[in-house]
């Protein structure tokens, strides 16, 4: 039977404004490390597709002749879905928001609905943050974990990409006073000595990689991996691991349909990190 081949394409999700043009120098630099290619998608709610559309397209890219261009009329959100079910889509990078760069904006409701239905890794960039830290090639990517086997499987696609990369993985578990009350089976809880990790860290931390290495079938091995404990709110402290190791991408498991009251952590982290945050769609509890 033939292999299947490595999917070869970032696709940006772009609405035209100039907000939402900030994911498109960020998409061309990963898809040079990946060795895949860029098409931007633009999806127009009405049926004629202007020119002027289209080379404002190829213009906002920064080597326009390496960036093909797709033009749909329709719903943008069921249409940028439908879009990533192509077989060579590794990657989709869209704002968080549209139209306006304003700083601490939530997700507009088209980049929800695509988070929450895209069965690919989405990259969700805010636009104020290009401003601040040009893009530059991706080195590290942070995945918190949070000890169980469910999440430890759906960060498979994280540690593929980071192969691709050629990145390395910092893996952080938080301890926070929510551990241990619905801990699923099989499950890693923290050290007990938390403050003291002379006592339990090493075994505890061979183990935490172990477990991830045998949920993503091998890939974990290949890639340079640290293991990282810190104590606290969950969403607080992945924003300042982030702000003071560097990182350049935060991965976070989605285990929610982001209903109200559910996914605090992650939408502080959303809010509040200074890098893109990969976003992977998890099994909903």
């Amino acid at each position: 039977m033939q292999a299947r081949r490595a999917p070869g394409v970032v696709l940006v999700a772009w609405d035209g404004s100039e907000a939402g043009a900030m994911a498109i120098p960020i998409a061309m630099t990963m898809a040079d490390q990946m060795g895949a290619r860029v098409e931007i998608l633009h999806v127009q709610p009405e049926e004629s597709v202007e020119m002027a559309v289209l080379y404002e397209l190829r213009a906002a890219a920064a080597r326009p002749e390496e960036v093909s261009l797709r033009v749909r009329q329709g719903d943008p959100a069921k249409e940028i879905v439908n879009a990533t079910k192509d077989e060579d889509v590794a990657l989709v990078v869209m704002t968080t928001h549209g139209r306006t760069i304003e700083a601490r904006r939530g997700m507009g409701h088209v980049t929800e609905e695509v988070v929450r239905l895209a069965d690919r890794p989405v990259l969700l960039v805010k636009p104020e943050t290009v401003l601040a830290r040009p893009p530059c090639p991706i080195r590290s990517l942070l995945l918190p974990m949070d000890g169980t086997p469910r999440t430890a499987v759906a960060l498979r696609p994280a540690t593929e990409l980071a192969r691709r990369l050629g990145a390395r993985v910092d893996l952080l578990y938080v301890a926070s006073e929510a551990d241990g009350l619905a801990a699923e089976r099989g499950s890693m809880s923290a050290p007990h000595y938390v403050d003291q990790p002379q006592h339990e860290w090493p075994s505890w931390t061979k183990e935490a990689v172990r477990r991830l290495a045998k949920s993503c079938a091998g890939a974990a091995p290949t890639v340079p991996t640290q293991m990282h404990l810190a104590k606290g709110d969950v969403g607080e402290q992945i924003v300042n691991f982030a702000a003071q190791h560097g990182s350049d991408v935060i991965v976070l498991v989605r285990r929610s349909r982001l209903e109200p009251g559910r996914a605090r952590a992650f939408k502080t982290v959303l809010r509040d990190a200074c890098c893109p945050v990969l976003v992977l769609g998890g099994p909903a509890d």
